[in-house]
Protein backbone atom coordinates (compact mmCIF):
# COMPACT_ATOMS: atom_id res chain seq x y z
CA UNK A 1 0.00 0.00 0.00
CA UNK A 2 2.46 2.20 0.73
CA UNK A 3 4.10 1.85 -2.99
CA UNK A 4 0.92 2.69 -4.02
CA UNK A 5 0.52 5.89 -2.45
CA UNK A 6 4.48 6.41 -3.74
CA UNK A 7 3.41 6.21 -7.28
CA UNK A 8 0.17 8.67 -7.46
CA UNK A 9 2.91 11.30 -7.76
CA UNK A 10 5.26 12.31 -10.09
CA UNK A 11 8.97 12.10 -8.62
CA UNK A 12 9.44 15.65 -8.20
CA UNK A 13 5.67 16.25 -6.43
CA UNK A 14 6.09 17.58 -2.85
CA UNK A 15 2.65 15.98 -2.05
CA UNK A 16 3.84 12.77 -1.69
CA UNK A 17 4.91 13.85 1.79
CA UNK A 18 1.58 15.41 2.68
CA UNK A 19 0.01 11.87 1.31
CA UNK A 20 2.37 9.66 3.85
CA UNK A 21 1.72 12.05 6.36
CA UNK A 22 -1.73 11.42 6.29
CA UNK A 23 -1.22 8.20 5.70
CA UNK A 24 0.28 7.98 9.30
CA UNK A 25 -2.36 9.93 10.93
CA UNK A 26 -4.63 7.30 10.06
CA UNK A 27 -2.71 4.73 11.39
CA UNK A 28 -2.20 6.65 14.70
CA UNK A 29 -6.06 7.15 14.23
CA UNK A 30 -5.96 3.37 14.76
CA UNK A 31 -4.11 3.25 17.82
CA UNK A 32 -6.34 5.69 19.60
CA UNK A 33 -8.98 3.76 18.43
CA UNK A 34 -8.29 0.02 18.34
CA UNK A 35 -7.72 -0.22 22.39
CA UNK A 36 -10.86 1.55 23.05
CA UNK A 37 -13.14 -0.50 20.56
CA UNK A 38 -11.19 -4.49 20.89
CA UNK A 39 -9.73 -3.55 23.95
CA UNK A 40 -12.75 -2.75 25.92
CA UNK A 41 -15.14 -5.73 24.55
CA UNK A 42 -12.31 -8.15 24.83
CA UNK A 43 -12.04 -6.81 28.55
CA UNK A 44 -15.84 -6.64 29.05
CA UNK A 45 -17.37 -9.39 27.34
CA UNK A 46 -15.04 -11.35 26.01
CA UNK A 47 -11.36 -12.22 23.80
CA UNK A 48 -13.82 -13.48 21.56
CA UNK A 49 -16.08 -10.24 20.69
CA UNK A 50 -12.76 -8.32 20.62
CA UNK A 51 -11.79 -10.19 18.03
CA UNK A 52 -14.44 -10.15 16.03
CA UNK A 53 -14.53 -6.26 16.17
CA UNK A 54 -11.29 -6.37 14.91
CA UNK A 55 -12.55 -8.51 11.80
CA UNK A 56 -15.27 -6.05 11.38
CA UNK A 57 -12.78 -3.05 11.45
CA UNK A 58 -10.23 -5.30 8.78
CA UNK A 59 -13.50 -5.91 6.68
CA UNK A 60 -14.41 -2.37 6.40
CA UNK A 61 -10.79 -1.33 5.98
CA UNK A 62 -10.73 -3.45 2.46
CA UNK A 63 -14.48 -2.32 1.61
CA UNK A 64 -13.17 1.34 1.37
CA UNK A 65 -9.80 0.20 -0.10
CA UNK A 66 -12.16 -1.48 -2.70
CA UNK A 67 -14.21 1.48 -3.43
CA UNK A 68 -11.03 3.40 -3.75
CA UNK A 69 -9.61 1.81 -7.20
CA UNK A 70 -11.06 4.41 -9.02
CA UNK A 71 -8.48 6.79 -7.72
CA UNK A 72 -5.56 4.52 -8.44
CA UNK A 73 -3.92 3.74 -11.55
CA UNK A 74 -5.46 0.08 -12.99
CA UNK A 75 -1.83 -1.62 -13.17
CA UNK A 76 -1.83 -1.29 -8.96
CA UNK A 77 -4.49 -4.31 -9.52
CA UNK A 78 -2.95 -6.66 -11.32
CA UNK A 79 -5.04 -5.45 -14.55
CA UNK A 80 -3.01 -7.03 -17.53
CA UNK A 81 -2.50 -4.22 -20.49
CA UNK A 82 -3.56 -5.33 -24.13
CA UNK A 83 0.36 -4.52 -25.18
CA UNK A 84 3.13 -6.16 -23.67
CA UNK A 85 5.90 -3.15 -22.45
CA UNK A 86 9.75 -4.28 -22.19
CA UNK A 87 11.15 -3.81 -19.02
CA UNK A 88 13.39 -0.87 -18.89
CA UNK A 89 16.90 -1.96 -17.68
CA UNK A 90 18.19 -0.17 -14.60
CA UNK A 91 20.30 2.59 -14.91
CA UNK A 92 23.10 3.40 -12.96
CA UNK A 93 21.33 6.43 -11.34
CA UNK A 94 18.78 3.57 -10.33
CA UNK A 95 21.87 1.56 -8.65
CA UNK A 96 22.87 4.73 -6.63
CA UNK A 97 19.60 5.59 -5.28
CA UNK A 98 19.00 1.56 -4.35
CA UNK A 99 22.72 1.59 -2.50
CA UNK A 100 21.87 4.77 -1.03
CA UNK A 101 18.63 3.90 0.37
CA UNK A 102 19.79 0.64 1.76
CA UNK A 103 22.77 2.68 3.44
CA UNK A 104 20.10 4.81 4.96
CA UNK A 105 18.00 1.85 6.64
CA UNK A 106 20.83 1.48 10.19
CA UNK A 107 20.78 5.70 9.83
CA UNK A 108 16.51 5.23 10.19
CA UNK A 109 17.15 2.56 12.79
CA UNK A 110 19.15 4.62 14.72
CA UNK A 111 16.86 7.84 14.30
CA UNK A 112 13.60 6.13 15.77
CA UNK A 113 15.37 5.06 18.46
CA UNK A 114 14.30 8.11 20.83
CA UNK A 115 11.13 7.98 19.65
CA UNK A 116 10.34 4.18 20.65
CA UNK A 117 11.86 4.40 23.58
CA UNK A 118 8.87 5.64 24.61
CA UNK A 119 7.19 2.10 25.04
CA UNK A 120 9.86 1.21 27.13
CA UNK A 121 12.35 2.30 29.27
CA UNK A 122 10.35 5.60 29.69
CA UNK A 123 7.37 4.01 30.95
CA UNK A 124 9.77 2.17 33.51
CA UNK A 125 10.86 5.39 34.43
CA UNK A 126 7.55 7.01 34.43
CA UNK A 127 6.11 4.79 36.79
CA UNK A 128 8.64 4.77 38.88
CA UNK A 129 9.39 8.59 39.21
CA UNK A 130 6.58 10.99 37.35
CA UNK A 131 3.56 12.55 39.51
CA UNK A 132 0.68 10.59 37.77
CA UNK A 133 -1.51 11.74 40.20
CA UNK A 134 -5.32 13.61 39.83
CA UNK A 135 -7.05 14.29 42.40
CA UNK A 136 -4.82 11.95 44.99
CA UNK A 137 -5.72 8.95 42.51
CA UNK A 138 -2.78 7.61 40.61
CA UNK A 139 -3.32 7.36 36.65
CA UNK A 140 -2.63 4.82 35.01
CA UNK A 141 0.96 5.06 33.54
CA UNK A 142 0.07 3.87 30.08
CA UNK A 143 -2.11 6.39 29.62
CA UNK A 144 1.13 8.39 28.52
CA UNK A 145 0.48 6.44 25.68
CA UNK A 146 -2.74 7.26 24.82
CA UNK A 147 -1.05 10.86 25.21
CA UNK A 148 1.19 10.31 23.30
CA UNK A 149 -0.78 8.97 20.41
CA UNK A 150 -3.21 12.08 20.51
CA UNK A 151 -0.26 14.34 20.25
CA UNK A 152 0.81 12.07 17.69
CA UNK A 153 -1.97 12.33 15.57
CA UNK A 154 -2.69 15.90 16.30
CA UNK A 155 0.87 16.96 15.12
CA UNK A 156 0.83 15.12 11.64
CA UNK A 157 -2.25 16.98 10.72
CA UNK A 158 -0.97 20.21 11.94
CA UNK A 159 2.53 19.75 10.01
CA UNK A 160 0.96 18.47 6.93
CA UNK A 161 -1.54 21.82 6.89
CA UNK A 162 1.46 23.89 7.88
CA UNK A 163 3.67 22.73 4.66
CA UNK A 164 0.11 23.20 2.81
CA UNK A 165 0.23 26.58 3.82
CA UNK A 166 4.31 27.39 3.86
CA UNK A 167 4.25 26.46 -0.06
CA UNK A 168 1.71 28.86 -0.81
CA UNK A 169 4.01 31.68 -0.11
CA UNK A 170 7.24 30.21 -0.30
CA UNK A 171 9.49 27.02 -1.72
CA UNK A 172 8.60 24.08 0.06
CA UNK A 173 11.52 22.11 1.77
CA UNK A 174 12.19 19.04 -0.12
CA UNK A 175 12.11 15.32 2.06
CA UNK A 176 15.62 15.42 3.03
CA UNK A 177 15.48 18.81 4.70
CA UNK A 178 12.54 18.30 6.16
CA UNK A 179 13.87 15.14 7.95
CA UNK A 180 16.89 17.06 9.39
CA UNK A 181 13.98 19.49 10.82
CA UNK A 182 12.33 16.19 12.16
CA UNK A 183 15.87 15.26 13.67
CA UNK A 184 16.62 18.67 15.26
CA UNK A 185 12.96 18.28 17.02
CA UNK A 186 13.81 14.70 18.00
CA UNK A 187 16.82 16.11 20.05
CA UNK A 188 14.49 18.59 21.21
CA UNK A 189 12.48 15.94 23.19
CA UNK A 190 15.90 14.67 24.44
CA UNK A 191 16.56 17.82 25.71
CA UNK A 192 13.19 17.88 27.89
CA UNK A 193 13.90 14.48 29.36
CA UNK A 194 16.79 15.39 30.20
CA UNK A 195 15.95 18.61 32.16
CA UNK A 196 13.06 16.36 33.75
CA UNK A 197 15.64 14.70 35.56
CA UNK A 198 18.20 16.63 36.27
CA UNK A 199 15.45 19.85 37.39
CA UNK A 200 13.96 17.43 39.84
CA UNK A 201 15.75 16.99 43.50
CA UNK A 202 16.65 13.74 44.62
CA UNK A 203 13.95 11.81 46.10
CA UNK A 204 11.01 14.34 44.63
CA UNK A 205 8.40 13.17 41.80
CA UNK A 206 8.63 14.50 38.22
CA UNK A 207 5.88 17.15 37.67
CA UNK A 208 4.15 16.50 33.81
CA UNK A 209 5.32 19.71 32.69
CA UNK A 210 8.86 18.55 31.12
CA UNK A 211 7.09 14.84 30.12
CA UNK A 212 4.37 16.71 27.78
CA UNK A 213 6.72 19.66 26.22
CA UNK A 214 8.60 16.14 25.83
CA UNK A 215 5.55 14.63 23.72
CA UNK A 216 4.74 17.63 22.04
CA UNK A 217 8.50 18.45 20.76
CA UNK A 218 8.70 14.60 20.30
CA UNK A 219 5.89 14.61 17.88
CA UNK A 220 6.95 17.34 15.64
CA UNK A 221 10.09 15.36 15.24
CA UNK A 222 7.90 12.62 14.45
CA UNK A 223 5.90 14.37 12.12
CA UNK A 224 8.91 15.14 10.16
CA UNK A 225 10.53 12.24 10.02
CA UNK A 226 8.51 8.88 9.42
CA UNK A 227 6.07 9.77 7.19
CA UNK A 228 8.65 12.10 5.22
CA UNK A 229 11.38 9.12 4.98
CA UNK A 230 8.61 6.66 3.95
CA UNK A 231 7.83 9.50 0.94
CA UNK A 232 11.78 9.94 0.19
CA UNK A 233 12.07 6.10 -0.20
CA UNK A 234 9.03 6.03 -2.45
CA UNK A 235 10.76 8.90 -4.90
CA UNK A 236 14.09 7.40 -5.05
CA UNK A 237 13.41 4.15 -5.71
CA UNK A 238 13.53 2.80 -9.04
CA UNK A 239 10.03 1.88 -10.25
CA UNK A 240 11.44 -1.53 -11.77
CA UNK A 241 11.74 -2.81 -7.86
CA UNK A 242 9.71 0.10 -5.91
CA UNK A 243 7.68 -2.00 -4.03
CA UNK A 244 10.59 -3.75 -2.90
CA UNK A 245 13.06 -1.33 -1.80
CA UNK A 246 9.80 0.00 0.04
CA UNK A 247 10.09 -3.49 1.71
CA UNK A 248 13.55 -2.79 2.75
CA UNK A 249 12.34 0.48 4.38
CA UNK A 250 10.47 -1.60 7.01
CA UNK A 251 13.97 -3.27 8.12
CA UNK A 252 15.07 0.09 10.00
CA UNK A 253 11.73 -0.51 12.53
CA UNK A 254 12.62 -4.28 13.54
CA UNK A 255 16.52 -2.73 13.80
CA UNK A 256 15.30 0.27 15.54
CA UNK A 257 13.29 -1.82 18.01
CA UNK A 258 15.85 -3.81 18.52
CA UNK A 259 17.96 -1.10 19.16
CA UNK A 260 15.15 0.33 21.83
CA UNK A 261 15.35 -3.09 23.47
CA UNK A 262 19.16 -3.15 24.12
CA UNK A 263 19.68 0.39 24.93
CA UNK A 264 16.70 0.51 27.56
CA UNK A 265 18.72 -2.06 29.31
CA UNK A 266 21.38 0.40 30.09
CA UNK A 267 18.31 2.17 32.55
CA UNK A 268 19.13 0.65 35.49
CA UNK A 269 22.96 0.21 35.21
CA UNK A 270 23.13 4.58 34.71
CA UNK A 271 21.90 7.79 36.17
CA UNK A 272 18.93 9.17 34.42
CA UNK A 273 20.48 11.77 32.86
CA UNK A 274 23.18 10.20 30.94
CA UNK A 275 20.25 7.33 29.50
CA UNK A 276 18.62 10.24 27.50
CA UNK A 277 21.72 12.14 26.88
CA UNK A 278 22.54 8.94 25.00
CA UNK A 279 19.29 9.22 22.85
CA UNK A 280 20.29 13.07 22.15
CA UNK A 281 23.29 11.48 20.95
CA UNK A 282 21.60 9.17 18.95
CA UNK A 283 19.37 12.01 17.56
CA UNK A 284 22.22 14.06 16.53
CA UNK A 285 24.46 11.05 15.06
CA UNK A 286 21.41 10.44 12.47
CA UNK A 287 20.61 14.21 11.71
CA UNK A 288 24.12 14.68 10.91
CA UNK A 289 24.40 11.56 8.67
CA UNK A 290 20.73 12.83 6.93
CA UNK A 291 22.62 16.51 6.37
CA UNK A 292 25.63 14.25 4.86
CA UNK A 293 23.07 12.50 2.60
CA UNK A 294 21.80 15.63 1.37
CA UNK A 295 25.20 17.48 0.39
CA UNK A 296 26.84 15.17 -0.93
CA UNK A 297 24.04 12.14 -2.27
CA UNK A 298 20.99 14.12 -2.83
CA UNK A 299 22.23 16.55 -5.53
CA UNK A 300 22.84 13.18 -7.78
CA UNK A 301 19.50 11.74 -7.11
CA UNK A 302 17.38 13.99 -7.11
CA UNK A 303 18.90 16.37 -9.94
CA UNK A 304 18.52 15.81 -13.61
CA UNK A 305 19.32 13.18 -15.03
CA UNK A 306 22.37 11.92 -16.18
CA UNK A 307 23.64 11.80 -19.98
CA UNK A 308 24.10 7.79 -19.68
CA UNK A 309 20.53 7.77 -17.65
CA UNK A 310 18.86 10.08 -20.57
CA UNK A 311 19.77 7.72 -23.40
CA UNK A 312 18.67 4.82 -21.57
CA UNK A 313 15.61 6.46 -21.09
Amino acid sequence: MASQVGSLYKPDDLRRADAFQIFYLAINAGVIASPLIVGTLGETMGWHWGFGAAGVGMLIGLAIYLWGQKYLPREHFGVAKTTAEPKEPMSRKDWLATAALILLIPVLAVAIVPNNQIFNAYLVWADKDFALYWGGEKLPTTWLITLDAVVSVSFLAIVAGFYRWWKTRWTEPDELTKIIIGSVFSIGGMVCLYMAAATTPPGEKIGLAWPVMFHIVNSIGLAHMLPVSLALFARLAPKQINATVIGLYYLSFFAGNSLVGWVGGWFETMPVTQFWLIHMALATGAGVVFMLFKLLLAPRLMGKAEPEDAALA
